[in-house]
């Protein structure tokens, strides 16, 4: 089992319970993608709080890992994708702090409900503190339904008063989602997306809570945002297209040794005059990778002709000798009938 270092929830009360705009995206578009992997299994997780979400330790100190899956709940078949039936009259699963108005309300819970309570622990990072707590409960008063109450009458402007307009369209948009609805979870990361953009930042996994910029060096997180086309900013990819030049470069300058050393073996096979190797003067010589190759100028037209001579006397030799030798093998062979 892998070993995770602290929650959100304990981070942020070591910095005085405030995050910066720039850490709660980054943080809410991890959560986001956890989430999508876990609904992409056909199960919803239904206990959505800091306390749950825990960061990574030395290379992965960047990553947020969600945990604790014992009140999670398969939303539908895995076989069928038949989705559950709605039902009411449901006693509440999860933290009524972050709960959702419907998982309050006794609904059945479904995807929009995991979605929700981000949208809430995003803005209780942002704020310190959500509008439904500290709320005075008489005795037998039920406190459920006063969290109820207050989180229904608290609009998504009026929770998101100061901050970004995006917050307050994740908050409308996972409110008023269908029960069976497939969420458009890139939607709602490009609405992150957008927020960290006006804030001049990039994802750059700097969290409020990190004294030095990290040298991240996790392809697969990088490669990870990518795929889902957040058009994130990440230094890590100019370093990614130095390297490929780099590579590329290499490839051709390997290319061209080997064209000049075929080259260089082809012109060093044809021999020169009475056995000289000085040059008697320089020709240049241009192969198809365009590479600049010295040939003898010593061997010249005289001298191949010669040489064509002297080879066209020993092939009419060897001609002769190999007739003789056939006219042998014929009398031989007669003998033999």
């Amino acid at each position: 089992m892998e070993l995770l270092g602290k929650s959100l929830e304990d981070i942020f009360q070591q910095q005085q319970k405030k995050f910066s705009i720039k850490t709660v995206c980054m943080i809410g578009i991890q959560m986001l993608d956890r989430l999508e992997f876990i609904h992409s299994k056909n199960i919803i997780h239904r206990d959505i709080k800091p306390d749950n979400f825990v960061v990574g330790l030395d290379n992965k100190s960047h990553i947020i890992y969600v945990l604790d899956f014992g009140l999670s709940k398969k939303f539908r078949s895995s076989r069928t994708h038949q989705h559950i039936k709605f039902s009411i009259n449901k006693k509440l699963t999860g933290t009524a702090r972050y709960a959702s108005i419907n998982a309050l309300k006794g609904c059945e819970q479904s995807r929009r409900d995991d979605l929700e309570a981000i949208g809430y622990v995003l803005m209780y990072f942002l704020r310190g503190s959500l509008p439904w707590q500290g709320l005075h409960v008489h005795k037998g008063e039920d406190r459920y339904k006063k969290i109820l109450l207050k989180k229904k009458s608290t609009s998504a402007e009026e929770l998101c008063k100061g901050f970004p307009n995006e917050f307050v369209d994740y908050i409308n948009y996972t409110r008023n989602l269908e029960f069976e609805a497939d969420p458009d979870y890139k939607y709602l990361r490009e609405l992150l997306i957008t927020a960290l953009k006006k804030q001049n930042c990039t994802y750059d996994f700097w969290y409020d809570w990190v004294s030095e910029k990290p040298d991240i060096t996790d392809k697969v997180a990088v490669e990870r945002y990518i795929n889902n086309n957040t058009n994130v900013s990440l230094e890590l990819n100019d370093d990614k297209k130095e390297k490929e030049s780099v590579t590329n470069n290499d490839e051709n300058i390997k290319e061209n040794i080997m064209n000049f050393s075929k080259c260089d073996l082809t012109s060093s096979s044809v021999s020169n005059n009475e056995g000289s190797n000085q040059y008697s003067s320089e020709v240049v010589k241009t192969n198809n990778a365009g590479i600049n190759i010295p040939v003898d100028a010593s061997v010249t037209n005289d001298s191949m002709g010669k040489n064509d001579e002297s080879n066209d006397k020993k092939d009419n030799k060897k001609n002769k000798d190999s007739k003789k030798k056939n006219k042998k093998d014929k009398g031989r062979s007669c003998l033999i009938y």
